[in-house]
């Protein structure tokens, strides 16, 4: 293996934490603001895969990675009022229960529309020829994921860590009862970050369908490796998301390299040895989960 191969395995390993840490950060936002172990997240990335398909298909790739973030910002606000809002202060295993049951019936759902194959999702015409980028030639939709991710990741630790409806919403998970004595609809900003996670999940599918296949059981496929970035960055720890997506997609691609039949496993024995030194994640806060 020369020095250009492992380079390239290491920006795979990028474009595959990238994918990771886009759909734990709505998975650990959700947690770590609202205390909702979200087990519906993996089936929200697979409907913004599906409607990325669907509506660039129709109106070009362009108009889909505009729309179907906001579509799926509608849908989450839509789920926290319906049905998240009632078990905020149920415990896990009974918001989990809830949230998987959703997670199927959303799975089907796309499975009685769409069927059960995997479409043909494609990246646009300028992302389709690889590109010379110094150390070999390289897909320029992998790129693309990498970038979208950093926009993302600084977008919205900006946004919950310097301004005041961030302040809220970390003062609310705090004391809740306070800010309602001030005045401030803490269930509103509630229902907005749930939405927000879902936008997150949005984004992730748009850009990350062409990449995983579209498919009905795509939700699950994502939504473990996932919920383990999580748990393994520490849950609510949004750069501990970061962190540990990073560590697992670099994990899978050079398993690839090493000793390919490891490649489904890796994770879990990532996991593992994390866990047993420090259980409650990488950057979690002492007491939480663990």
């Amino acid at each position: 293996m020369n020095l250009a191969n492992l380079s390239l395995q290491l920006l795979t390993g990028l474009q595959i934490g990238a994918i990771y840490v886009m759909i734990a950060l709505g998975l650990t936002l959700i947690f770590g603001t609202l205390g909702v172990v979200n087990f519906a997240h993996g089936a929200l990335f697979m409907i913004g895969a599906y409607l990325g398909y669907a509506i660039s298909e129709a109106t070009g790739h362009w108009v889909a990675f505009i729309v179907v973030p906001v579509l799926l910002f509608v849908i989450g606000i839509a789920i926290e009022r319906v049905l998240i809002r009632f078990f905020y202060n149920r415990p896990a295993v009974d918001q989990i229960l809830v949230t998987f049951g959703l997670a199927l019936v959303l799975q089907e759902l796309m499975r009685w529309i769409f069927g059960g194959t995997n479409l043909p999702y494609g990246t646009p015409d300028w992302a389709i020829v690889p590109v010379d980028i110094g150390i070999g030639y390289y897909p320029p939709w992998r790129l693309v994921i990498v970038g979208v991710t950093i926009a993302v990741v600084g977008a919205l630790y900006l946004f919950l860590r310097f301004t005041r409806f961030g302040l809220v919403v970390r003062a609310g998970m705090r004391d809740p009862e306070m800010l309602g004595y001030l005045g401030i609809d803490v269930p509103k900003r509630f229902t907005f970050v749930f939405g927000l996670g879902a936008l997150l999940a949005g984004i992730a599918g748009v850009i990350g369908g062409p990449i995983t296949g579209v498919t009905p059981d795509i939700g699950m496929a994502v939504l473990v490796p996932s919920f383990l970035v999580v748990v393994i960055g520490g849950m609510g720890s949004l750069p501990g998301a970061v962190l540990s997506g990073l560590l697992l997609g670099e994990a899978v691609s050079l398993s690839v390299l090493i000793y390919p039949p490891s490649t489904q496993i890796i994770i879990y024995l990532v996991a593992a040895v994390v866990l047993l030194w420090r259980p409650r994640g990488l950057l979690g806060a002492r007491g939480v989960m663990e």
